[in-house]
């Protein structure tokens, strides 16, 4: 979150870390792992999910993006945790706040935004409408500042160069904190009970504290208000069937928070309506 100017960023401190990836060998391998265990540890996974909210909203079902309960399905996961080296883990989570800071210096920058995004806007429906209403807040001089950004950095390791590689940064929605800090949760569960066959260290896999962290930070932002009637309003589509990742974020910010106001909508909102909440 950041209020009048952006604060100095520091310089990014960089480590070689191909020399050490060269150096090791893959210390599990899940093709390796017999089939008739598999099928046990899938089992267990369903049966987790399902207790502990790790679902969407079945596609095969005509109300599972409508009506909270129905046409429930397991959300896509993987049985295991995907080994990952621990430099490239911090490597990550240390240009983060870099990236954090530019995304916010560029969203100030109005005219670079229209200009860099205009040949975008013209085969874009979605990307030309964000434009139009930011044009419109232009037009009507409205300065906001109180903003807050939540943001996902997506990585691969790449095979060839063992170099960490940034896929896409989303600034457009505060999409998985919920379902990924369960995803974390199921995986240690199962490292745990599976310890004897699998021989993987479940306390090697980072906390995931991704739905606290979000959800401090849309109460950090509607205290800076500090008007007890500003509400925190989530919009999503009618067709969501992706609702209980959000309704994770909801709960946690009204069960930590109950002092700030909520509120959740499920349909399209008017464009009026968005300049006016912009």
């Amino acid at each position: 979150m950041a209020k009048n100017a952006s604060s100095a960023v520091s310089p990014l401190k960089y480590s070689r870390v191909e020399d050490e990836m060269r150096s090791q060998k893959p210390i599990f391998d899940p093709h390796d792992v017999d089939p008739k265990l598999i099928q046990r540890i899938g089992h267990d996974a369903l049966v987790w999910s399902s207790l502990h909210g790790l679902v969407v909203g079945d596609r095969a079902s005509q109300n599972s993006g409508r009506v909270p309960g129905v046409g429930l399905v397991h959300a896509p996961i993987s049985l295991f945790p995907m080994p990952f080296p621990e430099s490239h883990w911090k490597q990550a989570c240390e240009v983060a706040p870099i990236f954090n800071e530019l995304i916010d210096r560029v969203s100030l920058d109005a005219k670079f935004i229209q200009e860099s995004l205009s040949r975008t806007k013209k085969v874009d429906t979605f990307t030309s409408r964000l434009l139009d209403i930011h044009a419109k807040m232009l037009d009507m001089k409205k300065n906001e500042d109180i903003r807050l950004g939540l943001h996902r950095s997506d990585y691969m390791l790449d095979e060839q160069t063992n170099l960490l590689l940034q896929i896409e940064l989303n600034t457009i929605s505060s999409s998985f904190p919920g379902l990924s800090c369960l995803v974390s949760e199921l995986h240690r569960g199962l490292l745990h009970q599976f310890n004897h066959e699998l021989a993987l260290n479940p306390e090697r896999i980072p906390p995931n504290n991704s739905v606290s962290q979000f959800a401090e930070a849309l109460y950090k932002a509607w205290c800076e208000y500090n008007n007890p009637s500003a509400i925190v309003m989530v919009v999503v589509q009618p067709e969501e069937r992706n609702m209980y990742d959000q309704h994770w974020l909801f709960t946690v910010l009204k069960e930590r928070y109950p002092s700030s106001s909520c509120c959740y909508c499920f349909k399209y909102l008017t464009y009026n309506f968005l300049c006016y909440y912009w």
